[in-house]
């Protein structure tokens, strides 16, 4: 999880920081910290009417100079490399962003490094002030793809164009074996990482979907972010354990802590006949109960990640991380391309895709420049998708369309009651009829669900069940609205607990609801990837789980090593509680007898 900033816990004499793991493994050695992007300011200065084609065609010619640069990277690039410079790409022939830079120098007669800078500081800066990690990571990217404009502007205009001008942090030697310690790094920075024989990333900012992360990941380079001030307390060469595993730094450790660190990393791991058994290991409890474990997903190649740690399918496909990737929102094609790609990854286990969620802590386009009061009780998920006909029509059909290559499934964001999911029914049908008229194939028999999440659902589950082929409950969401607590304001967090009775009664008259209607229930939400969790919720009837790829042998281990019945007589004592705390320390004495 992240730590909190600041956060320094010393246990044993040595000084541990917490971070977000975003790149499992172990790694020993000497921190290099990486420098920043050069920080020095560009000139500014006014131009006159006359010298704006000048300044315009300098631009033009740099932006052009950049487009063919990165089309000649993507000729020696993997799938993950290649996702990345393609969203340069789509970011540098911005329908809206690049016309605005001719505008800017027609009005504000500036010169042209003035005017990108500013346009670029603007966007990435509303994307910042969402307080959205994901948004955060995608300014990175545009960021990254106008420096490289940027440069090419300087060279050109310094008449050093083609004579080996770059940026210095791109060029920095990197010490072979080192834990690359930095506040950020962006895409571009990142790509030449992959033979400079670094042993670990440690990064400052960042999130598990950012580039960096998807790409040591890609790499299986150890990686943690989200350390917070972490350059600031280490120097180059100060010996670091970097516990990806756990989400752990280690700085200047003991000799113990080196040892046994040491000894597992170089412990032998499991052969490729273990790991296929432990994969095929069905989920079934001592007393021989099945239950259903898929992931959750926010791109579509990770879908290959969670069927190489057995997951039964994908219960969560995020696909407003489809739409947050570029300033400009994917067309229909683009759409249907990335979900046919999880689709064929999966081959024939499920594809559950939530229309987009859009809102909130994830804005997109017009969402950005609104000012709600509160945006988490407004225009967002299904609300937006309704009252944008054309965009949520042209996602339908996308989705509608990769159903014909796979299990792929239907499932729409914050329900609150029939008459929203009726007009979202009725926007499918439209969107059906479209694809026929086309002659586009699609599963006429398509799953539909909903996720519930707020109170209003939970409350009216069994009428909106009765409408729906499956309902999965989004715990992250039903617990804020639930207690009524914002999960992101640190002075009410101890009210976010899904232990409360009053979050446990919501899930159950949900649970209850579907076994009413014989409608699948399952749960998308954090709760589906805490072990303890799950054992409460197996007892109070759920049976299918959806969560992150790195949780599901975890969550598996404990349902093996657990017994329907005791989860049963555990959840039926602790309704009967009346404090989360309690039900928690019911829960963790039950488990304590599988240890």
């Amino acid at each position: 999880m992240y730590a909190r900033e600041g956060f320094y816990a010393i246990v044993e004499g040595v000084r541990k920081l917490e971070g977000l793991s975003a790149s499992r493994g172990i790694a020993i050695g000497p921190v290099f910290c990486f420098p920043d992007e050069d920080t020095a300011e560009i000139s500014r200065y006014p131009i006159n009417g006359e010298a704006v084609d000048a300044e315009w065609s300098l631009f033009d010619t740099a932006l052009e100079t950049s487009r063919r640069e990165i089309t000649l990277l993507l000729d020696d690039r993997n799938r993950e490399q290649s996702e990345i410079l393609n969203a340069h790409l789509l970011m540098l022939s911005d329908p809206e962003f690049i016309p605005r830079i001719k505008r800017d120098l027609e009005t504000r007669l500036l010169n042209v490094e003035a005017v990108l800078q500013d346009a670029v500081e603007e966007s990435s800066g509303i994307l910042r002030s969402t307080g959205d990690a994901y948004l955060a990571e995608r300014a990175v990217d545009i960021e990254d793809a106008f420096g490289r404009v940027m440069s090419h502007v300087a060279a050109l205009r310094h008449g050093t164009q083609g004579k080996g001008l770059k940026r210095s942090s791109t060029t920095t030697f990197i010490p072979p074996g080192t834990i690359l310690v930095a506040r950020n790094l962006k895409p571009s920075q990142a790509l030449s990482l992959k033979d400079s024989g670094i042993s670990g990333i440690i990064l400052e900012e960042g999130g598990a979907t950012s580039h960096v992360a998807i790409l040591a990941r890609s790499w299986r380079i150890p990686a943690v972010m989200g350390v917070r001030s972490f350059a600031s307390q280490v120097e180059d060469g100060q010996t670091v354990i970097l516990d990806a595993d756990n989400g752990l730094v280690i700085v200047s450790p003991t000799t113990g802590q080196l040892s046994a660190y040491r000894v597992q990393s170089a412990a032998p791991g499991e052969s490729g006949k273990e790991k296929e058994t432990r994969i095929r290991a069905p989920s079934v409890t001592r007393d021989g109960a099945r239950m259903v474990l898929r992931a959750n997903i926010a791109l579509a190649a990770e879908a290959e990640d969670a069927i190489a740690e057995g997951a039964e399918g994908v219960g969560l496909f995020r696909s407003e991380f489809l739409f947050m990737g570029s300033l400009n929102l994917p067309d229909e094609e683009t759409q249907l391309a990335s979900y046919l790609e999880a689709a064929r990854l999966l081959k024939d286990t499920p594809l559950v895709i939530r229309t987009l969620d859009a809102g909130g802590d994830k804005m997109i386009g017009e969402q950005l420049s609104l000012t709600e009061k509160n945006p988490l009780l407004g225009w967002r998920a299904i609300r937006f998708c309704l009252d944008r006909r054309e965009l949520f029509s042209a996602q339908l059909r996308a989705i509608l369309r990769a159903s014909a290559e796979g299990d792929v499934r239907i499932m729409f964001p914050m329900i609150s009651n029939v008459e929203e999911l009726d007009a979202a029914l009725d926007v499918l049908e439209e969107a059906k009829n479209e694809c026929e008229r086309r002659g586009q194939a699609y599963n006429r028999r398509i799953k539909t669900g909903i996720m519930i999440e707020t109170p209003a659902a939970a409350v009216c589950a069994d009428l909106l069940a009765k409408k729906a082929d499956f309902m999965s409950i989004g715990t992250n969401d039903l617990i804020q609205y639930t207690m009524a607590c914002d999960r992101e304001n640190t002075l009410v967090a101890h009210l976010y607990d899904g232990f409360n009775p009053a979050v446990l009664r919501m899930i159950q008259k949900t649970i209850d609801a579907g076994t009413q209607t014989h409608t699948d229930v399952s749960m998308c939400g954090e709760m589906a990837g805490d072990a303890a969790s799950v054992f409460l919720l197996m007892g109070m009837g759920l049976r299918n789980f959806s969560m992150a790829s790195s949780r599901i042998s975890a969550v598996k281990e404990l349902i093996r090593r657990a017994s329907l019945a005791d989860a049963v007589e555990c959840a039926e004592a602790a309704m009967e509680l009346s404090a989360a705390r309690e039900i928690r320390k019911l829960v963790q004495e039950r488990l304590k007898t599988y240890e």
